[in-house]
């Protein structure tokens, strides 16, 4: 029972404690409570102070308000006073805004017809400054006689127009068919080194044989380029075809790097000057031919003198071969004449040719010769297209590369008879007419000059006249010497009968003596 008791005493004991333990809690909750309610209440305290204090600002603060209200209505006032003057303004200035933009659109269009002016001016200025380049190209065009002058001239009056950093000028080779450059104007490389192209082959050749100028701002989009020189190609050019009616001359062109391209503009201004380009050209090739012709004339002149001279038929011929090597600067030379009696061709004479060759008809050119005769036309090309292969070694061995044929004297063309028909010219002329040909052989395949070829076929007539009155001449002494012959024989006979005539006489008298004694 006691423990009973005890155990019951100590679990009141116990709950004694917690509820002790509760009661502080309690109390401490209390405590802390009372502490906030304090804070909160301080706190309330300094909200009605500050709230207090905002009501002292609000009113100073609306009394501020009332004040600004109050000059803020006067300012409106002033404001409505200052409208209606700004309302005014704003109607001068829109007057003004229309003054300023009926001026502003007059400005604008005195500005618009300035520019035109200007560009006008430009234009103009433009075109002197074209017009004295051109006047000064044609000035140094026309000044140039001389071919070699002529032909820099092109260039020249070409830089007075178009500024470029490479330019040629190419002509129309005739027996080539080819555009061969003829000047050039800082060139890397030498004129003789340069391509040269076909007709039609290259934009240049296209320029020519379409006879239009052609512009290229870069020469690698165009397939038509073909550089003369691969090294150092251009990338921007113009080629103008420099035409006289319809022959074409030549082509000039001119080159810059692809960065500053050529424009129309340069195009026109070149095509402009290129009738003047090709007049000069015409004018300095009519002076060059003119001297040409002069020396030829001369040269003939002196070789007739010195063929007049000559009065033996091998001192005629020894000339004729070593003038005709010098007129065209030929390694050999032969004369072949026409035997009246046979009408074969014989050879009269040599310088240079080989017996080899002349031993065989063939090698020195018969067939040649005999087109020649026939025709009367220069026979111009290779051995080695006119001989059988087993001969062109033996010809080309002697040096004999080219052949040139021309007629010396009378053709073979046939001519008609009194009873209609046809017989030869050497069947009815004087057996001392000359007919054959004259050879002229180079150990190059360079084509001969027009002008050179020309001079040797009228040497070769004048030849053929020398020929002829050395055959006359030597008929005429022949005949000189039967004569003279016949002279003294008839003298002796003439003697003999004024002897007999002597004898007679005196017979007469002495039968006269006779009869009378």
């Amino acid at each position: 029972t006691l423990q009973t008791a005890y155990e019951t005493v100590d679990r009141e004991r116990q709950d004694l404690t917690v509820r002790l333990a509760e009661l502080t809690r309690s109390r401490a909750n209390a405590t802390s409570e009372r502490d906030r309610l304090a804070g909160q209440l301080a706190t309330a305290h300094a909200t009605i102070a500050a709230r207090d204090a905002e009501v002292a600002a609000l009113t100073v603060e609306r009394e501020g308000v009332e004040a600004q209200i109050n000059g803020l209505n006067a300012q409106l006032e002033e404001s409505k006073r200052g409208n209606a003057r700004l309302q005014s303004d704003l109607e001068r200035a829109l007057e003004e805004a229309a003054v300023h933009h009926r001026l502003q659109l007059e400005f604008d269009a005195l500005s618009a017809r300035w520019d035109v002016a200007r560009a006008q001016l430009a234009e103009a200025e433009q075109a002197l400054k074209t017009s004295q380049a051109t006047i000064k190209a044609a000035q140094r065009l026309s000044s140039s006689v001389e071919w070699r002058g002529a032909l820099d001239s092109v260039l020249d009056a070409a830089s007075e127009l178009v500024r470029f950093e490479r330019g040629t000028l190419a002509l129309v080779d005739e027996l080539q068919e080819e555009l061969k450059v003829e000047a050039a104007r800082n060139s890397p490389i030498a004129i003789s080194e340069m391509s040269r192209f076909k007709v039609g082959e290259g934009i240049a050749g296209w320029a020519l044989s379409h006879r239009e100028p052609v512009l290229v701002r870069d020469s690698r989009t165009d397939a038509r380029f073909k550089a003369s020189d691969p090294k150092h190609q251009p990338r921007s050019f113009v080629a103008v075809p420099l035409l006289a009616d319809k022959e074409g001359l030549g082509v000039l062109t001119l080159a810059r790097s692809a960065s500053d391209p050529f424009t129309e503009q340069d195009l026109r201004n070149l095509a402009r000057v290129a009738t003047d380009a090709s007049n000069a050209l015409i004018n300095a090739r009519l002076v060059d031919l003119l001297k040409q012709r002069e020396d030829h004339l001369t040269t003939l002149v002196r070789k007739a003198r010195e063929l007049s001279t000559a009065n033996d038929s091998k001192q005629v011929v020894e000339f004729v071969l070593s003038s005709a090597r010098e007129l065209i600067g030929g390694k050999a030379a032969l004369l072949a004449l026409r035997n009246h009696k046979t009408l074969e061709l014989e050879v009269a004479g040599s310088q240079g040719v080989a017996d080899s060759v002349i031993q065989q008809r063939i090698a020195w050119g018969a067939p040649a010769a005999g087109d020649v005769m026939r025709t009367g036309k220069p026979w111009v090309s290779p051995m080695r297209e006119m001989l059988p292969p087993h001969l062109v070694e033996v010809v080309e061995k002697a040096g004999l590369t080219t052949i040139i044929s021309v007629l010396c004297g009378a053709s073979t063309q046939l001519e008609p008879t009194e009873d209609g028909a046809l017989l030869s010219r050497s069947e009815v002329e004087v057996t001392d007419q000359v007919s054959g040909v004259l050879n002229v052989y180079r150990d190059s395949l360079d084509p001969i000059p027009a002008g050179d070829l020309e001079q040797l076929k009228a040497f070769a007539e004048q030849a053929a006249v020398a020929i002829q009155n050395v055959r006359r001449w030597d008929r005429v002494k022949e005949q000189l010497q039967a004569t003279a012959s016949m002279n003294t024989r008839l003298m002796g006979r003439e003697r003999y009968i004024n002897q007999l005539l002597f004898r007679i006489q005196q017979l007469e008298q002495e039968l006269g003596r006779y009869k009378a004694a």
